[in-house]
């Protein structure tokens, strides 16, 4: 028994534990009937369970957002949320240093990060469908009705996702309220998520035994030759993607159960989004024996995260739903160094360790000299692809090595052992980059003003 509990740490069991647990309340929850507001509830004492009196940092800043939503000018609603979230996020994360209060890690962190994003998200969803109420014709779907405060805290802590997500918004839990699919059978959803276990279990335990992070932490790393390293570093990378492989087919498995993401396929739903077809989901929406798609849930794409061409795509393949919340919330929210200001806000939310911040600070270079890249060596116009050779030495050589090199910075996240490892490697990939990023924001063309474009 011993040997079989020391396969994972106590963390690993934990979120193992709160996953069969999340997994088994969905199915009586689904058979009692969904409610947003118990499955609040559900998740709120689930939360109390693991974290104890820390939850006390959830629930502030679900307080703080709430009435800012009530009071605060409509049309600056989304930018007071944000900023006071992001800055909550961080106060939080730093108040150990001033304050006799134990680190914010681990669950608790998890939990506030999830949060984080319902509550900038449920935001922009409000704010949107504020801004567009009079449309005649909308070309995207809005919040179909405005959620009560009770909703919006039900929300915020409802359990399905609270500890691992993936993130969806507000409006698809209006959607998973549908009488349609209280008939519908999930069964072929669950076990096809449930198949992937097969193999991503055993993968993340063994490479987890055999292959300890701490190795890249030790100076035993530099008693190994330059290629064994960049070995090591892609078998870390293999138990931190196989760990994620297996939660997340857990994760999704309980949003299916519950009807979260669930549309028409004809809809052509998206992740977060929803269905896009609006006309043809209005058509379908309530009725049965239709094919029904889990894509607006699918949190990774994983042929794209191992064989994708490039960074980006492997980006957008990978935890798809904050991804999304990044694109829809920051990308698509910002006038300049877009790339530059969503990789800061994703490593300002993944924590507040330097090796974020070196990593994804090196992912908007890696993605700049791509572009560059993929201009010398363009597509095939008759096949869409780029040359055997070039697929072979970039995608799947120096393109795979050098993100799996810049995921040992996100896990070793202090500073001192991400540059104990990268040193070991010499920052080849970094100071590669660096002067095709100088390059390319040297030459960058300006866009034209809006009147240079009218004219």
């Amino acid at each position: 028994m011993d040997k079989i509990i020391g396969l994972l740490s106590k963390d690993d069991w934990i979120y193992t534990g709160l996953l069969f647990f999340s997994f088994g309340s969905s199915l009586y929850v689904r058979k009692i009937g969904n409610n947003i507001l118990a499955s609040g509830v559900l998740g709120f004492a689930m939360a109390l369970v693991i974290i104890g009196p820390k939850v006390a940092y959830s629930l502030g800043i679900c307080v703080i957002a709430v009435l800012i939503q009530q009071f605060a000018n409509k049309k600056s609603t989304p930018f007071y949320v944000f900023l006071t979230t992001f800055t909550y996020l961080m106060l939080v994360r730093f108040a150990h240093y001033f304050l006799p209060v134990n680190e914010v890690a681990s669950h608790t962190n998890v939990i506030q990060l999830i949060i984080t994003l319902r509550i900038i998200g449920i935001t922009f969803e409000e704010n949107d469908a504020w801004l567009h109420k009079d449309d005649e014709n909308p070309t995207k779907r809005y919040l179909t009705r405005m959620p009560t405060i009770f909703e919006k805290f039900a929300y915020f802590f409802h359990f399905c996702g609270l500890f691992t997500g993936p993130y969806y918004t507000f409006q698809m839990l209006i959607d998973s309220q549908r009488e349609v699919l209280k008939e519908w059978d999930p069964t072929p959803e669950v076990k096809s998520r449930f198949q992937r276990l097969l193999w991503s279990v055993p993968v993340f335990v063994i490479t987890n035994h055999y292959f300890p992070l701490d190795t890249l932490r030790s100076d035993a790393i530099w008693e190994v030759s330059f290629f064994t390293r960049l070995v090591y570093a892609a078998l870390i990378f293999v138990v931190f993607k196989t760990r994620v492989y297996s939660a997340w087919a857990i994760a999704e498995s309980i949003c299916v159960i519950l009807g979260i993401g669930i549309y028409p396929a004809a809809s052509n739903p998206k992740i977060i989004v929803g269905p896009t077809d609006l006309k043809a989901f209005e058509a379908l929406e309530e009725k049965n024996s239709i094919e029904m798609s889990s894509d607006a849930i699918v949190n990774l794409d994983i042929p794209k995260v191992e064989f994708s061409d490039g960074f980006r795509d492997g980006m957008k393949a990978w935890n798809r739903s904050v991804q999304t919340w990044l694109a829809l919330y920051v990308h698509s929210r910002v006038k300049v160094m877009r790339v530059e200001t969503t990789m800061l806000v994703s490593a300002i939310w993944h924590g507040t360790y330097a090796g974020y911040f070196m990593s994804f600070g090196v992912v908007a270079m890696c993605a700049i000299l791509e572009d560059v890249i993929f201009k010398l060596v363009p597509t095939n116009p008759e096949t869409g692809l780029r040359p055997q050779w070039f697929r072979i030495l970039y995608t799947h050589t120096i393109r795979c090595r050098g993100f799996e090199m810049l995921a040992t910075g996100f896990l070793l996240k202090n500073a001192s052992d991400v540059h104990h490892f990268w040193s070991s490697i010499y920052y080849w990939l970094p100071l590669l980059c660096v002067p095709f990023y100088i390059y390319s924001v040297k030459t960058a063309t300006p866009k034209p003003k809006r009147s240079q474009k009218l004219e």
